[in-house]
């Protein structure tokens, strides 16, 4: 199995949640209605509030990530240690603790973009966008290294 490289890996998996933004972004201009854009501005004074509060809750499952991602990868390198005469356990321990604790900081995110879809000002949702981006690449700078 090919070595993947964290510089490479952390912006590629910190990246996609503002590239399910954009994504969502395009789907919405193509295919919302008028009705379903004057919605979306009624719903605006509601939902901004809601989504600037997932910016704290953004940085705070950015650090509890870090710990995650420690604990996970601690677990899933102890079986890789048991999978003898399998060259790529360890990496492949790394990559899935990586993967599973990534997705903390980035569930919050997630939402804050469904709260745009719905209505919310984008200003809050680029914020937490960012903090997740952060968190992600925090993770992957706080992780035990090989060896």
């Amino acid at each position: 199995m090919a070595t993947v490289s964290r510089r490479v890996l952390l912006p590629l998996i910190a990246l996609s949640s503002p590239l399910s933004l954009a994504v969502e972004t395009a789907i919405r201009t193509a295919l919302f209605t008028d009705e379903m854009r004057e919605l979306r501005l009624m719903a605006r004074d509601t939902l901004t509030p809601i989504a600037w509060w997932f910016v704290p809750v953004t940085a705070a499952a950015s650090v509890l990530g870090v710990f995650v991602h420690r604990a996970v990868l601690r677990r899933a390198l102890e079986r890789a240690a048991r999978r003898e005469g399998d060259p790529d356990a360890e990496e492949n321990a790394r990559l899935t603790a990586l993967y599973v604790a990534s997705s903390v900081p980035q569930l919050p995110a997630l939402v804050a973009t469904f709260l745009f879809t719905a209505g919310a000002r984008v200003e809050p949702v680029m914020v937490t966008l960012l903090v997740a981006a952060a968190g992600v690449m925090l993770q992957g700078w706080t992780a035990p290294r090989e060896g």
